[in-house]
């Protein structure tokens, strides 16, 4: 038998400081073993002699060896490339790599960054980045709380009562329940939820073979405000900006120096700063980004379409369009131009509050950098994306690029030129496949997205009438990595609905605040425990692959998997035979990979040592490709669009030639969209107030927002995140503090319509004075001890923080249904 070691009082001592719990042998035995192999894989011992750490002996030192593995990060939606440390199995280090995702969005950038920094750090992994989210993936990865096992309802919903079975009978369990709603209720009465980046494919050929239309997924929460706009106008969902080559950025409503959606953000910006480009920042939060830029300007929430209106006045006025650009390609510049005339930036001043003056030395500064042949960058967000009027306020944002010329040119917004995974689609031809969506999306919401509309579909269970006529009501819903309850605004409707549902089914890593209404839960698997691509955001043809670098530490499932098993217990086949539940997990990815150009250059077993394919540069102008003429094709003489024997648009005609175009209706960029027009509107990007402005009886507005140290709602249990951003104070102007007599750190309620909580404020000059927020994704109690609001004697983190959420109406945006959640009023008491 070994001796019992001896604890010293110094130990017990740096126990209880670093964990913040109280000391007993138990404890203190288990947290010392975790230290030990953490300390020797960097290097390090604790010697209780000296009474500090010191660097291991070449003995202790022989465990640091492992292997670095590589793969993808997915601790957010930014994919960046890394490298894992690997020690008997257990991952002890995450480190970022030199991917494009990490450095540059550009190729030549891409590739002048990675010589110019690896040469500088004689490693040209050092190149690459990761943020914090990222940095502490190993805390998730490891996280005590994560789900163990599958566990079904065994008391009333949300009354926390479950037993745990098995994998085998969850498959079973999940199979039989599926499949009884549908006996009963028709295929179509199945909601799915998903996250839009992860194993999403496995997702969407269950729903096809299992027959609902009713796929939703985590898009409609993000950004299809932003697509609708940039696609009325380019026939492109996501353009991307090159902040690296520009000379001007005037960016709307997108912290994009710290809620990173991509990690090369911040040193394309700076270096783009450092080569003389100017940012101007447009957001009511006075943010990182705003505080690295050249000017700040504060603007009501929801107003950013007028702001953009008056800079189209303001450069048609002072002849600063590129006319020769417009002739060629853009269709509408005349009815736009009649439009705006009167959208005055006086105009704009009162409806956004932003100075006259102000709006047209910006306009001026915009329109005299692209008429000297600088490039000019002018992107919006998720600021004016999530509001009421976001489509059609985006729209009058999106056609300044046009009206400037400034498109697919080196400094201005791109085109992306993506070649991602080869998925082979189910061919499934079942009668309920036709129905209309539960959403109204295509009805409805003339500019939906194929991701769905949330809150319509939740309101459509709630009210228990049809959205559309024959689109039914959904019986059961399946939440795969999506914490509705949390992430959709209005938080009580949420609850509401999920509990009205007959069949609930969660797959996620905790027991999250939907799970638990659920009536079984399906535990999730962390992103270093499996595969998944990674269609980076950059501008030429990258695909990275996220692999696992560590068995399961639950032992259990991935998603794809487990769900691969249900439809092999369903039965479930398309029309050929052909089910994805026929293949090995590590053949489902390889038959998506083969297809791609990349396989050419590195087959799938190279190519999941690498976790990084590319081919090709990054191409400007390529709407002026010249195309030849489509077999059995036709060209309309009064527009030139070619179209091919099917009457699908396959170009335009521009003099003697033809080009690839754009991909829209005209093959040109659209300042009036006929898709609009279409839907007998005026096509036009017409102004319309938000809908849930102030009242006097609500007079402040309510934004949330986001920051790099958490991802939505679901990093709040991984403790090293809650060090760094622990609670959500409400922000509020100083200003508006004293009028309501208001100090720093009071505590308050915080009322709308919708509900009322408490909170504590924090008073600062960093936010517009009618506006107050919220960091969003605060407010557990489920999930896990710390995003509950475990009390800790070292970080003093406070209990839960305040749900931004709960506040809101819960409504669609009227075109994109993209989720409203920047605009409700709101009063504020001292509590």
């Amino acid at each position: 038998m070994s001796e019992k070691k001896h604890v010293t009082e110094q130990e017990k001592h740096l126990f209880e400081d670093i964990t913040g719990k109280e000391f007993t042998r138990r404890s203190f035995l288990k947290w010392s073993s975790l230290v030990a192999g953490a300390a020797i894989a960097s290097g390090i011992v604790w010697d209780d002699k000296l009474g500090l750490f010191r660097e291991a002996s070449a003995q202790e030192k022989h465990l640091k060896d492992g292997e670095w593995i590589y793969s993808n990060c997915n601790m957010c939606g930014g994919q960046s490339g890394i490298k894992v440390h690997v020690i008997n199995g257990r991952a002890v280090k995450i480190e970022g790599i030199a991917n494009p995702n990490n450095i540059a969005n550009i190729s030549a950038n891409y590739e002048k960054a990675l010589s110019e920094l690896g040469s500088m750090y004689n490693d040209k992994d050092a190149a690459g980045r990761i943020c914090s989210k990222g940095n502490s993936g190993l805390m998730s990865l490891y996280d005590p709380d994560r789900l163990k096992t599958p566990m079904v309802r065994v008391g009333e919903r949300g009354s926390g009562k479950w037993k745990a079975i098995s994998w085998s009978e969850a498959v079973s369990q999940v199979a039989e329940g599926l499949q009884k709603i549908k006996d009963k209720y028709g295929p179509e009465s199945l909601a799915w939820f998903g996250e839009d980046h992860s194993f999403t494919h496995i997702q969407a050929d269950l729903c096809k073979m299992f027959g609902t239309p009713n796929y939703h997924n985590h898009s409609n929460l993000c950004d299809v405000a932003r697509k609708a706009s940039f696609k009325l106008v380019m026939g492109n969902e996501r353009p991307l900006a090159d902040f690296e080559d520009t000379s001007y950025a005037l960016v709307f409503g997108w912290n994009f120096l710290a809620a990173t959606k991509f990690i090369h953000l911040p040193g394309i910006m700076n270096r783009g700063r450092a080569k003389g480009a100017r940012l101007v920042y447009v957001d009511p939060l006075y943010n990182e980004t705003a505080a690295k830029a050249d000017e700040w300007v504060p603007i009501r929430p929801g107003t950013d379409g007028a702001f953009a209106l008056a800079i189209g006045h303001v450069l048609i006025k002072k002849d600063l369009v590129n006319k020769p650009f417009i002739d060629e390609w853009c269709v509408g510049f005349e009815s736009y131009a009649k439009y705006v005339a009167d959208k005055t930036p006086e105009w704009a001043e009162q409806i956004t509050s932003i100075p006259a003056k102000n709006i047209e030395r910006i306009a001026t500064e915009i329109g005299e950098n692209a008429k000297a042949g600088k490039p000019v960058v002018i992107d919006t967000w998720s600021g004016p994306g999530h509001h009421t009027n976001a489509s059609l306020g985006g729209y009058a944002i999106t056609v300044l690029p046009a009206l400037l010329g400034m498109v697919d040119k080196p400094g201005t917004m791109m085109e992306p030129n993506k070649k991602g995974p080869k998925h082979r689609e189910m061919e499934v031809d079942l009668p309920s496949l036709k129905k209309p969506r539960v959403d109204g999306r295509g009805s409805k919401y003339i500019l939906g997205h194929g991701s769905g509309i949330y809150v319509e579909t939740r309101d459509v269970v709630l009210s228990g009438r049809e959205s559309t006529p024959g689109s039914g009501v959904p019986k059961a819903g399946v939440f795969v990595f999506q914490n509705f309850v949390m992430s959709v605004p209005n938080r009580q409707k949420n609850i509401d609905f999920i509990k009205k549902l007959e069949y609930v089914v969660v797959n996620d890593t905790h027991m999250s605040e939907t799970a638990n209404l659920a009536d079984i839960v399906i535990p999730g698997s962390v992103y270093l425990e499996r595969y998944d691509f990674s269609d980076y955001w950059v501008l030429w043809p990258v695909l990275g692959l996220r692999k696992p670098v560590v068995k399961s530490v639950i032992n259990g499932l991935t998603e794809v998997e487990f769900w691969m098993a249900v439809i092999k217990k369903m039965g479930l086949k398309d029309k050929n035979g052909y089910s994805p539940s026929d293949l090995t997990y590590d053949a489902f990815y390889a038959q998506e990979y083969n297809p791609t150009p990349y396989a050419k250059e590195q087959n799938w077993e190279a190519y999941k040592k690498t976790t990084l394919a590319m081919t090709g540069k990054t191409e400007y102008e390529k709407f002026r490709k010249e195309v030849t003429m489509p077999e059995e094709g036709s060209i309309d003489e009064k527009t030139g669009v070619v179209k091919d024997k099917d009457g699908k648009a396959a170009g335009v005609k521009i003099g003697d030639k033809i080009f690839r175009g754009f991909n829209t209706p005209t093959r040109k960029l659209e300042l009036v969209s006929e898709l609009l027009k279409k839907h007998k509107l005026s096509g036009l990007p017409q102004y319309s107030e938000p809908e849930d402005r102030p009242t006097p009886e609500f007079p402040l507005y309510l934004v949330g927002f986001k920051q790099n140290q958490h991802t939505h709602s679901r990093t709040f249990n991984n403790v090293y995140l809650m060090e760094m951003r622990p609670d959500n104070p409400l922000l509020i102007n100083s200003a508006t503090a004293v009028k309501l007599g208001l100090k720093d750190g009071d505590a308050i309620w915080i009322e709308s319509a919708f509900a009322k909580a408490k909170a504590t404020i924090q008073v600062t000059e960093r936010i517009h004075p009618e506006v107050v927020a919220l960091q969003h994704g605060f407010g557990h109690w489920g999930f896990g001890k710390v995003a509950r609001g475990s009390m800790n004697k070292v970080n003093k983190w406070s209990p839960a923080g305040t749900d931004d959420g709960q506040f809101m109406p819960g409504k669609a945006e009227k075109f994109s249904g993209q989720i409203v959640t920047k605009e409700v009023g709101i009063r504020i008491i001292k509590a």
